[in-house]
């Protein structure tokens, strides 16, 4: 494969690692500080956990950096450009490679954990770094991914029903690891995460002990950061996610104005029209009226 730069990343292809009848596989890699460098990036056309055994470096992600030590894993996006830096004799690291359709089911129950989710789903223009990455070790993600490697190699009966619930139960993990990050992260990343759930929730009821129980973070405390990074209430947000929402529904439907009301989250018509007033200066019919297209309808 040709070897070129971080913006221009050679490609690795699916076809080269897995069928699509069964899109997964597993291996044990011995890397050397020569095999990598800095101007040689790859993405990929699958989703990629990388399970540090033994050796120690840098796990270059774009424009990010991560330490690697024995027991590191993390999970990286198919439009990440990624390389390493070896630091000892040598990397050995176990390479789990696979795509979402194989556990689809099981991933969509996964959608409310915001790293997992922005990882898994995120559109290739996100240049952040890996979403998942856990530097302690962990013995039942160790087990896990040798487990994973037996029932690959070996192929014994049913081994691919084992590994799909192998994977997901290491998807799962990670995910809870990466959650509990969260109460230690910035502003800036607790916003993320409630502008996530308000983006998935909007249309259900949705209070303030929602987001506590989640975030394991008193809502109090959520209220006063969310605020003082965007300049507006936990609620305020919630309103204009709603009020978003219906103002596309009144150009792009022929709902009436009461069903939209009541499919975006609002319990009171009246509340509504005064809300949605207050924020478009025009009330739905007007908005309607100003704004569809004929041929959507």
């Amino acid at each position: 494969m040709e070897h070129t730069s971080a913006k221009t990343a050679a490609v690795y292809h699916r076809i080269s690692f897995f069928s699509d009848e069964f899109p997964f596989s597993i291996h044990r890699e011995f890397d050397l500080p020569a095999d990598f460098n800095e101007s040689k990036r790859f993405r990929r056309e699958f989703w990629k956990i990388v399970y540090v055994v033994d050796g120690r470096g840098e796990e270059i992600v774009n424009e990010e950096r991560y330490p690697l030590v024995p027991g590191t894993v993390f999970l990286v996006h198919p439009d990440d450009a990624t390389t390493f830096r070896i630091e000892s004799e040598a990397l050995e690291i176990y390479n789990i490679l696979f795509m979402p359709e194989l556990l689809r089911d099981g991933l969509r129950e996964l959608q409310d954990d915001f790293d997992f989710f922005s990882i898994m789903h995120r559109d290739g223009r996100k240049t952040g770094g890996s979403a998942l990455y856990i530097t302690e070790g962990d013995p039942e993600i160790r087990r896990i991914v040798r487990t994973l490697e037996r029932e690959f190699d070996r192929m014994p009966q049913n081994y691919r029903v084992r590994i799909r619930i192998l994977l997901l139960e290491l998807l799962i993990l990670l995910a809870r690891k990466a959650g509990k990050r969260l109460r230690n992260r910035g502003a800036e990343s607790i916003r993320g995460y409630i502008d996530h759930l308000i983006d998935h929730h909007f249309r259900e009821e949705f209070k303030l002990d929602f987001l506590e129980a989640r975030t394991g973070i008193d809502k109090s405390r959520l209220c006063r950061i969310y605020r003082a990074d965007s300049g507006m209430t936990i609620m305020d947000a919630l309103r204009l996610r709603r009020l978003k929402e219906a103002a596309e529904l009144l150009i792009t439907t022929d709902k009436t104005v009461s069903e939209i009301c009541f499919a975006v989250g609002f319990n009171d018509l009246s509340y509504f029209y005064r809300a949605f007033t207050g924020c478009f200066g025009l009330n739905p019919g007007g908005y309607r009226r100003k704004f569809s297209d004929p041929a959507s309808m």
